[in-house]
Order: structure tokens, then sequence, then C-alpha cells
């Protein structure tokens, strides 16, 4: 999935009034926490593929990132509701991911 495939998927779902940069800075941050809590990785490892324009879940796993923007969309427009269900999609989402790679190994 790319940067600007998530924005897109999670503006497609909460219009919101963040902008792309602010968007693909907390794509980024979630790459690093990724990288560093579930992959055991560098954190600084997923800022170039980010660069890239390409994240590095794979799919179906992918969509812990169109969860995390829809989240931090529903937190910042103080809809409480729908933050409390999209946090939980997105936790289930990166507990998904996370089993896999404890799984697998992450496809390394």
């Amino acid at each position: 999935m790319t940067v600007q495939k998530a924005i897109e998927l999670a503006r497609a779902l909460r219009p919101c009034e963040l902008g792309e940069d602010t968007l693909t800075q907390l794509l980024m941050g979630l790459e690093s926490e990724l990288a560093l809590l579930i992959r055991g990785e560098e954190p600084c490892a997923p800022c170039k593929a980010v660069s890239r324009d390409t994240l590095t879940v794979p799919a179906p796993f992918d969509r812990v990132y169109w969860t995390y923007l829809v989240s931090i969309i529903d937190f910042s427009a103080g809809k409480t509701d729908c933050y409390t269900m999209s946090a939980a999609m997105f936790r289930e989402a990166r507990d998904a991911y996370a089993k896999w790679v404890q799984r697998t190994g992450g496809g390394t």
C-alpha cells in the first residue's frame, strides 16, 4: 500500500480537515512504531520506505494504515463513539499483523 492510497481510503471513510502532510507524518510515526515494536527493527528504517511512498506492511495486514488514520480523524473530531470503534478496528489490525510477524518472521 502507498501513503497516498492509505490517505485516500481514510478520507473516503472519514472526510476531514487534516492536511496530507499531517496524515503522512502520522503514517511515518506508525511505520516507526511497527518497525520497532513488532518487527524489532531500527525505527529509522521505515522512514526510507515512506519517503519512497511504499509502506512496509503487506496485504492483507495493510489495513493497519487506514484504520489508524480513521481512528486519529475520529479522535481529532471529538467523535468519542466513532473513535472507540475505529481504535478497536486499528488494534485488531495491528494485533493480527503482529501475530503474523511472530508466526512467520514477517516474510523475512
